[in-house]
């Protein structure tokens, strides 16, 4: 079995909890994404699951990277279905299949290197001073990187980056 197989194998584990789901579309009406972007839809997510489409193609869409992790649909989900967290489980066998968009890598980096998912520019600075805004608060990034190199995810969000970098 290879290690795509395995990736497959886990994601059809997901079926015991997408099964409940009968397409009512709550998970879509209270999306915050979607209002903005109907590229993003996860009743549309819901359907390709249960439709048997465990294929990597939904593993190699981006839209998954959408989802903001907010919980609305899962909150509003009428069957109790943690759409949510499948979503989660979607991204976490991405990562898996090494298929994370550039932008991710990038703000993960950004979190290592400085606690900050982007830099906080010398112009923002001075915008919240002339408003009266406090500072804002440094992050210990140290604390940070400790955590990441613990769990694994700075050599795992190295190894996905130099993989972007050879392509």
């Amino acid at each position: 079995m290879t290690d795509s197989d395995k990736v497959l194998e886990e994601f059809k584990e997901l079926f015991s909890v997408i099964k409940l789901c009968y397409q009512c579309g709550t998970c879509a009406g209270g999306c915050p994404v979607f209002k903005q972007n109907t590229q993003f839809n996860p009743r549309r997510i819901m359907e390709k699951l249960l439709l048997g489409n465990y294929s990597e193609n939904i593993i190699d869409e981006q839209q998954i990277w959408y989802c903001t992790t907010c919980y609305t649909c899962s909150v509003r989900c009428p069957q109790g279905i943690d759409i949510g967290h499948v979503i989660t489980e979607i991204k976490n066998l991405a990562v898996k299949m090494n298929n994370v968009p550039p932008g991710i890598i990038a703000e993960m980096k950004s979190i290592i290197e400085t606690g900050f998912t982007a830099a906080i520019s010398q112009s923002i600075l001075n915008k919240r001073e002339k408003l009266g805004l406090p500072e804002l608060p440094k992050a210990d990034h140290n604390e940070v990187q400790k955590l990441l190199e613990v769990t694994g995810v700075s050599d795992r969000i190295n190894q996905l980056a130099n993989l972007k970098e050879d392509v």
